[in-house]
């Protein structure tokens, strides 16, 4: 070897060898160190740590303070958090924000609890309001007002008979006296196209089945411009953020919807992560392959941020419609308290079994996750066998087909569903609202397995609780309440608003509540790799509590507020901030 190569080699090596240790301490030098907690990791063995490093988004490694030394540099952040308890983030399985962002816009959500509070509201709106310009009452559900009952024409006229007032409850729209004069309907024998109007004792109206486009036609359509329904949307999602939301479903969009949120991606401006569901009423195999040949998009596309999730049908209807799908006759009791007619109903069913089964195998086929909105005990059953059908030609187990509500599970459907490979999405906070009314209107062996968590749970079958929110911006008072804490809390003590338990046997233990708002959550969207648990490698999703989830008093698990929110390695919410500490 020359003199000159020699003088040459070594101190290029010397560079080279520099820029690689150089290198190989700032790959493992963390940004930013959680230590003195209580990390409640979820991992497979229920790991609780005491501190977290992170670095570039994602998790370096979970361990003791002493573990977390060999990450630290001088320029990576330390935060002591004082023995306060860490969590994943929290993964909101089923939203609808973009519509709750617009609706904020044209009228701010209000919970009504009474027909008193009904008209305090109208009263309160007739003074914004031009007289002769229509009031529409914010959507209210029979089983949550106090009277169980809608409204009458003559208690919307207490409130105002200077402006046409209308409401839609349970499948019928209910006006006061100005409103059905304005549509025509005066006395018995009037009528309006496309309307069944219910009429009183004493030949007056007091209720219609139908005759929204009617109405619809005196309302003026209020659009709200694009630019503000995104400002809307990032308030929305600050106030996720504040209780420790870190990803989002929106549970049935469009894809100009989903564009919205792929805009706030590129201006870095999203703080949660979204995965989409796309909602569309196929009705063919072939309906399933134009679509989805239009959208130019399936299951899996995006990225960590904004994502395309399942293809979504509706089979059902819903228990405050009167349109939930049982597996017996709706009988005497529920035709009278939803104002029915055949006793022998026993709700919607959108689609035969032949056709479901048609369209879960072609969108299987084409690369779809498959989601349905069902939430009475019949539609399952009948989802169930279509799918059935499908297995026998195309394996369904690993492709985690989704049902949205199943309000009513029993032991045969879970088995069922654990053999298909089936995962669940449902709602406790419309058990905390709703169960007084289906233990009253259903009866007792209905509302004991009313979100029967516990069933799914001991059998394996994955299901992620949420709140279906879509109109309202409190995360306590809204249509419905997204509060994460509320909802573990209901999940683990199956008490409803009024104290009452019941079907205690469906109650689930605090982790595994949890599992059902992060690992599980993000196991139903294929996601499980990246977030839900607290494990190196993993999305730096987390929040810091202001009390020990797994141990304070049950009562308190409701109370309990997020201090730090934490969004791929960088705070999205900080309560002393917030509160102007």
């Amino acid at each position: 070897m020359s003199v000159l190569f020699r003088n040459c080699f070594r101190p290029t090596c010397l560079v080279l060898f520099v820029c690689l240790i150089t290198s190989m301490v700032s790959a493992e030098t963390a940004t930013l160190i959680f230590k003195n907690g209580k990390v409640i990791t979820l991992d497979s063995k229920s790991k609780i740590a005491e501190a977290i490093a992170i670095r570039d988004g994602k998790i370096l490694a979970v361990g003791s303070n002493a573990e977390m030394k060999p990450f630290q540099r001088e320029q990576t952040k330390v935060v002591s958090l004082d023995g306060k308890t860490v969590i994943p983030g929290l993964i909101e399985s089923h939203v609808h924000a973009l519509r709750a962002a617009r609706g904020e816009l044209i009228q701010p959500h209000q919970e009504l609890n009474s027909v008193a509070e009904i008209q305090t509201w109208i009263r309160e709106k007739v003074k914004e309001v031009p007289p002769g310009r229509w009031i529409t009452v914010p959507r209210t559900d029979i089983t949550r007002l106090k009277e169980r009952r809608r409204p009458t024409p003559a208690e919307l006229d207490a409130a105002s008979s200077t402006h046409p007032v209308y409401m839609n409850i349970a499948r019928k729209n209910v006006l006061n006296t100005r409103g059905f004069e304005m549509i025509g309907i005066r006395k018995e024998g009037d009528k309006l196209a496309g309307a069944k109007v219910i009429f009183d004792e004493a030949g007056k109206p007091l209720m219609m089945e139908g005759g929204g486009g009617a109405i619809s036609k005196l309302i003026p359509r209020e659009t709200v411009p694009p630019e503000a329904t995104r400002e809307a949307l990032k308030k929305l999602h600050a106030i996720y953020n504040s209780v420790g939301i870190t990803s989002i479903l929106e549970r049935g969009s469009r894809v100009d919807e989903y564009r919205e949120y792929e805009l706030l991606k590129e201006q870095n401006e999203l703080t949660v992560r979204m995965t989409m569901t796309i909602r569309e009423q196929l009705r063919s195999a072939e309906a399933v392959r134009e679509f989805t040949k239009k959208l130019g998009l399936i299951t899996g596309d995006g990225d960590d941020w904004v994502r395309v999730g399942p293809l979504k049908i509706s089979v059902d209807g819903g228990i405050h419609w009167g349109s939930t799908r049982l597996s017996e006759p709706y009988g005497e009791k529920r035709i009278k308290f939803y104002v029915l007619e055949d006793p022998d109903y026993r709700g919607d069913l959108a689609y035969s079994r032949e056709l479901m089964a048609e369209i879960f195998e072609e969108g299987q086929k084409l690369g779809w996750q498959m989601c349905c909105h069902a939430t009475g005990d019949g539609s399952v059953n009948e989802i169930l066998s279509a799918l059935e059908e499908v297995n026998q030609r195309l394996p369904v187990k690993g492709r985690r087909f989704c049902i949205t509500h199943a309000y009513f599970p029993s032991d045969e459907s879970v088995k069922r569903s654990s053999n298909l490979g089936v995962c669940y999405d449902t709602q406790t906070y419309l058990f905390y609202r709703d169960a007084d009314a289906i233990n009253q209107i259903y009866g007792p062996s209905w509302v004991n397995r009313f979100m029967g968590l516990k069933m799914f749970v001991d059998a394996g079958v994955p299901v992620a609780i949420n709140s279906d929110h879509m109109n309202g911006f409190d995360p306590d008072h809204s249509m419905n309440a997204f509060n994460p804490f509320l909802a573990l809390y209901i999940a683990v003590s199956r008490r409803d608003i009024y104290g009452d338990v019941y079907g205690p046997q469906q109650k689930l233990g605090r982790e595994e509540a949890l599992r059902c708002m992060t690992s599980d959550a993000a196991f139903i969207s294929f996601e499980e790799d990246k977030k839900g648990t607290l494990e190196p490698g993993k999305l730096a999703d987390l929040v810091v509590l202001d009390r020990d989830y797994l141990t304070c008093p049950e009562e308190e698990i409701k109370q309990i507020k997020p201090l730090l929110t934490v969004l791929d390695g960088k705070v999205v919410y900080d309560a002393a901030q917030d509160s102007g500490t």
